[in-house]
């Protein structure tokens, strides 16, 4: 019988590092809201390590601070509308590997 235990995120003290992070290089990331999706509840902005995230003039999230990203992706895994898209980018170095 395969174990049924539910796959959680790490929490904050077992936070998972992005391969180029633990490497010492800061992660190119890109962000993506949709504001079809978002219900404005804040858990980003509060969540978010590096404050990536601000509130838009109707209270969505938006990521205003993109180049602050260290794609630790606990926004997206945290975000109960799936609104949230982190898309990291590899390096030539990473891809050559």
């Amino acid at each position: 019988m395969p174990d049924e235990t539910p796959m959680r995120p790490p929490r904050g003290d077992q936070a998972v590092t992005a391969p180029a992070e633990r490497a010492g290089r800061k992660v190119k990331a890109t962000v993506l809201v949709d504001p079809e999706l978002c219900k404005a509840c804040g858990i980003c902005v509060s969540l978010c390590p590096e404050h990536v995230f601000d509130h838009d003039a109707n209270g969505l999230a938006v990521a205003a601070r993109q180049g602050d990203c260290t794609a630790c992706r606990l926004c997206e895994w945290h975000c109960p509308d799936f609104a949230i898209e982190v898309r990291a980018e590899r390096s030539a170095a990473e891809e050559d590997a």
